[in-house]
């Protein structure tokens, strides 16, 4: 199987930084028709945005967003997620371990369900030690009997990632604003959905 995996959300722990980091991935066993879906829906628009050079959904009109996750729910594919609440965990001393963790779990779930596995990630980093750091992570969780490979891309050239941009926003849409309109266009297609955080202990029974 083939996935492409982005995130919405960032990894700082300040007053302005997001409550949520989220990881989406999406797999199927040919990313041709991801790639189609970015290329039908850029022949659609108008001229202007025609020359942008990638879908990036923060910046992409919202009639644009809801038109990719269409033609998306209408392929063979699956979608799994993993959601970080970094207000209820404390904050690491390298923001990047946040990063990897999510990472982790989300292609977790989809090991649980696809044993083999070609995963791609966005060239995220300029230095290729700290994409070795973050395979490596991903690595050292991998359940035994699983396979994983790793392709690092520019999400400019591989239009696939770009739809992986498109449903991480949509579902950080849901976690941070509670805006459930483009997380329902999915909804169906998604297998995997963890929320990770701390869990709140129970209040000790009187006399306990």
């Amino acid at each position: 199987m083939r996935g492409v995996f982005d995130e919405a959300g960032d990894t700082g722990s300040g007053e302005r930084s997001s409550r949520y980091l989220v990881v989406a991935g999406i797999v199927c066993d040919n990313l041709d028709p991801l790639r189609r879906v970015v290329a039908r829906t850029r022949r659609d628009l108008h001229k202007g945005l025609r020359q942008v050079p990638e879908f990036k959904a923060w910046h992409t009109p919202p009639q644009v967003i809801a038109r990719i996750l269409n033609r998306l729910a209408r392929l063979e594919i699956e979608i799994y997620a993993a959601i970080l609440d970094k207000q209820s965990l404390p904050a690491p001393e390298d923001p990047e371990d946040w990063y990897r963790q999510i990472y982790t779990e989300c292609i977790r779930l989809v090991l649980a369900q696809h044993p083999r596995v070609i995963v791609t990630l966005d060239r995220r980093y300029t230095k290729a030690s700290l994409h070795d750091k973050l395979t490596r992570a991903i690595v050292s969780a991998q359940p035994a009997g699983t396979t994983l490979s790793f392709v690092i891309a520019d999400s400019r050239n591989e239009q696939a990632l770009q739809t992986a941009d498109v449903v991480a926003w949509s579902i950080f849409q849901k976690y941070t604003r509670n805006d459930e309109e483009y997380y329902r266009l999915i909804e169906e297609k998604i297998s995997g959905e963890t929320l990770v955080a701390r869990q709140k202990r129970k209040p000790a029974r009187p006399g306990g």
